[in-house]
């Protein structure tokens, strides 16, 4: 996951606003959303900001960051099931942990969300 979408992802999980993350950071939400879309980049200093709003180490930030390096195709249909469980990431396994603990409307939406992410990719 690249910086811009996990700044997305933490704000939407914490429920919070991007007008509200600008606020507290001291920029203009246009400034916080060119950071979400990746139209902009915020500096060293920024980045503390956000992890001490949220309560988190950077580290803890960007360990959820990949940059796209790592991208793996499983078979989702195979018979061995524990083959592609066991390759899951941690961010992975909580992200579906977070899914199941959602209502089956929002379910789909993410669903949705993630089919459509995936065609546009190829």
């Amino acid at each position: 996951m690249k910086y811009s979408n996990q700044l997305k992802v933490i704000r939407l999980q914490n429920k919070f606003t991007q007008q509200q993350l600008a606020d507290a950071l001291g920029i203009t939400r246009s400034a916080y959303c060119g950071y979400e879309i990746g139209r902009r980049s915020p500096d060293i200093d920024t980045f503390v900001k956000i992890s001490e709003f949220y309560n988190i180490s950077l580290a803890d930030f960007f360990a959820q960051v990949d940059n796209d390096l790592v991208s793996e195709s499983f078979d989702f249909d195979s018979k061995d099931e524990d083959w592609w469980v066991s390759k899951l990431t941690k961010e992975e396994r909580a992200l579906i942990a977070s899914i199941r603990s959602m209502e089956e409307k929002d379910k789909k939406e993410v669903y949705d969300l993630a089919k459509s992410k995936v065609s546009s990719k190829k």
